[in-house]
């Protein structure tokens, strides 16, 4: 994650805003995960567990 936006996220300024963009970008990577394992991954057991790694990664930012 951006440093700036973490910093934001902490000090209360814009918290709303940064909370915001933090999630839309976890969306967006999530989405990617998504896309890229369904061109490249042919079975379906991994790409599953593909996409829940990247969804547990975000869970745990």
């Amino acid at each position: 994650m951006d440093a700036a936006l973490l910093d934001m996220m902490r000090s209360g300024r814009n918290k709303n805003w940064a909370e915001t963009m933090v999630n839309l970008e976890a969306r967006k990577l999530i989405n990617t995960a998504n896309t890229l394992s369904a061109f490249h991954l042919r079975d379906s057991l991994t790409r599953m567990n593909f996409v829940q790694e990247i969804k547990d990664v975000v869970e745990q930012q």
